[in-house]
């Protein structure tokens, strides 16, 4: 068990609040597709002062739901894996879905997250569990 006062303090640090995601912006929505924009608010950055990883991983998962959703179907993920390419601190990002493919029971999303400047952030693939047609 870790003792020393200075690391328990650094590790209790590791428990944030992370919020933001009511921010989103729609800015392309169809079947299949989904673009998104945010201004990286700051209830989103870790103690480091980047974006959290689950701060993208849920614009990810956000956007996925939404190119799948666009097919008029419910949808859940059902599995989902995320690479962090670049740190980004400010400025708005730009999440984009697009569904590489789609069975009966499932679709597979690969998902980018990228700064203002075109730079990949993040970028991820979900699989989406196909519900009831709405």
């Amino acid at each position: 068990m870790i003792t020393r006062p200075e690391i328990i303090e650094g590790l209790r640090r590791h428990i944030q609040r992370i919020g933001g995601q009511e921010n989103l912006k729609m800015l392309e929505v169809e079947p299949g597709h989904a673009r998104l924009s945010i201004e990286l608010p700051e209830e989103a950055l870790n103690l480091y002062g980047n974006a959290h990883g689950g701060f993208l991983f849920s614009l990810c998962d956000i956007a996925a739901g939404m190119a799948t959703y666009a097919y008029e179907v419910t949808n859940v993920t059902q599995c989902a894996g995320i690479n962090f390419v670049r740190g980004v601190s400010s400025g708005t990002l730009y999440v984009e879905s697009n569904i590489v493919h789609k069975g009966r029971q499932t679709a597979v999303c690969r998902v980018d997250i990228t700064n203002e400047d075109g730079k990949l952030v993040a970028t991820g693939n979900f699989t989406m569990f196909l519900g009831k047609e709405i």
